[in-house]
């Protein structure tokens, strides 16, 4: 691109004086006019406007080296097997689960929703950290985030696409406050007998979930609820592992890795050390899950339970949706600091007024300085029995 430099006679505080101008075609082939200097500050002296204009000059040939570059276009297929950046994980020894990338390219989208149609050399620290501030994400959720940020950043900075690698500071857990729990009248709220008000209660206006994610999600809330399992627990549910109808075996979580694993919260993959459990469910759970499972095109062993395209549910996902449905029943989740775990202190709450504490220990998989057994399978189904004989105190709770 040529630029071309002309002078203009024009008034200034009443006097007329003369300026330096320059011209040039843009790519349209439109000509342009503009004025020389910087700053608000015209160029009154021919040398002073020959070097504006080879300073503008030598930006414009940099900028044609090294063109601008939004985060979409460098961060499609950034998680695809056989991108640069996770060629260079496996080379490290770094291998990346199938749930581990689907998480991670969920919240990629949610990164470049925001920034993707920026250029990669024009935002900052504080540009993300003022974005995740603002999202309704708890610190382990954001940490992940920034975490991921992190290593975009530095594979910009490793291809001289930008010149410096962000600090970002980690979040500090918030969720030290006290969680509070739903009342029953909440509850019933919610989770309404009749089958259409139930759907309307979990729909959100304006959603582009299906119908069949709507029924899929408040199920998944209600076996939240209902059993008192964990949030990961039940994201790793798959239909092998109903031993009954009513009945769970709870043996695979998910870790903060977003990996599936056989064994539960603070247990470790020896045998010995699983910490595997039963739950017993209520009748309706069991109605609600069998019509899911009815709903379903079809079903493998291995297939999860509650999943959206096939695959399990994501933490961001279920905290932002069930978030906006408390919303919609005007229940403040905020203040109240009423979270999806929080269904299973209710769940805690609730049933320790209706079984003994022993059993109740056993189906939530609460360890005390009085009961320090680690469950496998054989020991967690030989509990069954004795769970079984809360099976009409549950139903009269939850039915």
């Amino acid at each position: 691109m040529k630029y071309h430099l002309y002078q203009r006679t024009v008034e200034k505080n009443g006097k007329k004086i003369k300026v330096w101008y320059y011209w040039f075609y843009d790519e349209k082939g439109k000509q342009v006019r503009k004025s020389c200097g910087e700053n608000g500050k015209q160029c009154t002296v021919k040398k002073q406007a020959e070097a504006f204009i080879e300073r503008l000059a030598q930006k414009k040939r940099i900028e044609e080296e090294n063109p601008k570059i939004t985060f979409n276009d460098f961060c499609d297929g950034f998680y695809d097997e056989d991108s640069d950046f996770m060629i260079k994980k496996r080379s490290h020894g770094t291998q990346l689960s199938n749930n581990t990338i689907y998480q991670r390219k969920h919240y990629l989208n949610l990164i470049l929703s925001e920034f993707g149609d920026r250029y990669v050399d024009e935002v900052s620290g504080y540009d993300f950290d003022s974005w995740l501030v603002k999202l309704p994400l708890c610190s382990s959720v954001k940490n992940h985030i920034l975490m991921m940020i992190t290593e975009i950043e530095q594979e910009l900075y490793s291809k001289r696409l930008i010149q410096h690698v962000p600090l970002l500071e980690r979040y500090k857990r918030n969720d030290t406050k006290e969680k509070d729990i739903l009342s029953i009248e909440e509850i019933k709220k919610l989770f309404p007998l009749n089958e259409t008000d139930l759907y309307n209660r979990w729909r959100i206006p304006g959603s582009k979930l299906s119908k069949y994610d709507d029924i899929s999600f408040y199920t998944m809330i209600f076996t939240l609820l209902s059993t008192g399992m964990r949030s990961g627990e039940v994201r790793a549910l798959q239909w092998n592992q109903f031993i009954e109808k009513n009945v769970i075996l709870v043996n695979a979580n998910f870790t903060r890795d977003n990996e599936r694993v056989n064994f539960l919260k603070k247990g470790t993959n020896k045998s010995s050390q699983r910490k595997w459990r039963v739950v017993v469910l209520p009748d309706r759970t069991v109605e609600m899950i069998s019509k899911l499972r009815f709903l379903s095109n079809y079903i493998k062993p291995d297939d999860f339970v509650f999943q959206r395209d096939g695959e399990p549910i994501t933490t961001f996902f279920l905290l932002e949706h069930f978030t906006n449905v408390l919303k919609k029943n005007n229940i403040d989740s905020d203040t109240r600091n009423i979270t999806v775990h929080s269904l299973r202190f209710t769940y805690n709450t609730i049933m320790r007024q209706q079984i003994n504490e022993k059993d109740l220990r056993l189906m939530v998989g609460h360890v005390s300085a009085g009961m320090t057994d680690y469950y496998d399978r054989s020991i967690a189904l030989d509990k069954l029995p004795q769970l079984l004989q809360n099976e009409d105190i549950i139903n009269n709770v939850w039915n």
